[in-house]
This record gives structure tokens, sequence and C-alpha cells, in this order.
């Protein structure tokens, strides 16, 4: 009996000393300031695993990846890159400014440590307090497919093949892949426009 209550008590006493440390506002949560050695390590664990468990189940695609690549590049070149980069594209300037960082996708150090269904339940689900987005409610399951395939094959692709696919995608139309990037008709509200 007098275990449970020595637990009790140190359990009640490191949740009021985590509160009041939260309170006194002394950990500094700009994205200017790093995080401390021991605070990153447990966030990169936190992350790392949760992401293994929650992908455990992802199967992948039978459809041609070549097909969903050609039709994710629009939504790769007009979202991703703007924190990931591509070929011969550096990231955006707002880019650089989150914290932590987005990896770079033309690397290929983010393809050598994730597997392709992680790469899915990333793009489909974002990642908290990162600036990832969660790309599953406004995508299908084919685009999200179409995104992993090409996130996998992007280090390998050559500046003047990806700037040959911009070209063709903007000789082609292309720009604005049709996510809420129309703007509403002239009288019409946000709600009827979608």
């Amino acid at each position: 009996m007098k275990c449970v209550l020595g637990i009790a008590i140190t359990l009640a006493v490191l949740g009021v000393g985590a509160l009041l440390f939260a309170w006194s506002g002394i950990y500094n949560i700009a994205a200017t300031k790093p995080h401390w050695g021991i605070t990153h390590s447990f966030m990169e664990m936190l992350r790392d695993r949760s992401i293994s468990v929650h992908s455990d189940d992802i199967g992948t695609t039978d459809s041609d990846d070549a097909k969903l690549m050609e039709a994710a590049f629009i939504h790769y070149h007009e979202m991703c890159r703007l924190c990931h980069g591509a070929p011969d594209y550096q990231p955006e300037e707002f880019a650089k400014g989150l914290y932590p960082p987005p990896p770079s996708m033309i690397s290929g150090h983010v393809q050598e440590e994730r597997s392709q269904a992680e790469i899915y339940w990333i793009v489909n689900h974002g990642i908290k307090m990162t600036g990832m987005p969660a790309f599953g409610p406004t995508h299908s399951d084919s685009e999200l497919y179409g995104l992993v395939a090409l996130t996998m094959e992007i280090p390998q692709r050559s500046p003047e093949e990806y700037r040959r696919q911009v070209q063709k995608m903007s000789s082609e139309g292309g720009g604005g892949h049709g996510h809420g990037s129309e703007p509403p008709a002239h009288g019409e509200t946000e709600q009827e426009h979608h």
C-alpha cells in the first residue's frame, strides 16, 4: 500500500511540476530557437514511432506509377516543392523560417529513411507542429499515391527533366490544380464555390 501511495505522490508532484514549468513560460517556443537536445531527441522518437506504427497496415497501389506521377506532378510543383524543393528549385523563402525545417525531397535522404507507406501516411495525415499539412482531406487516394511515387523518384530527376515537365504543365494550361486555388466567380460566395 505504501508503494502505491509513493507512486501516486511522485506522479502528482511530477504533474504539478510540469504544469508550473509550462505556466512559467521559461521554455522558448520561438521557431528561431532550436529545441533543447533532450526535447529534440524525444520529439524525433515520438514522431518516428508514431509514423511507423500508424503506417504499418498501409499497402501500395496497383495502378501505373508513371500515370500517377504524371497526374501528381502539378500537385508536387504547386505545393510540395515550396517547402521541400525540387530539382533546380530551392524552397521558398517562408520555408526557411519553419522549425523544424522541412526535409529536402531532392537529397534522397527521406526516401532512404522512410518507406512508401510511411511517406503516404505523412502526406495523408500531416505532422503536428511542423508545418506539414494533411493532404488527405483535399486529395484522393490516387493523387496521394501519385505524390508518393513522385517523391520516391524525384531525387533521380535531373533539373532539365523537371524543367521540361514544368514547361509541359504550363503549356497544357496547368496551374491552379483545382483544390481551392481558384477564386469564386463574381458574386459567388466561397461556400457556393466549393
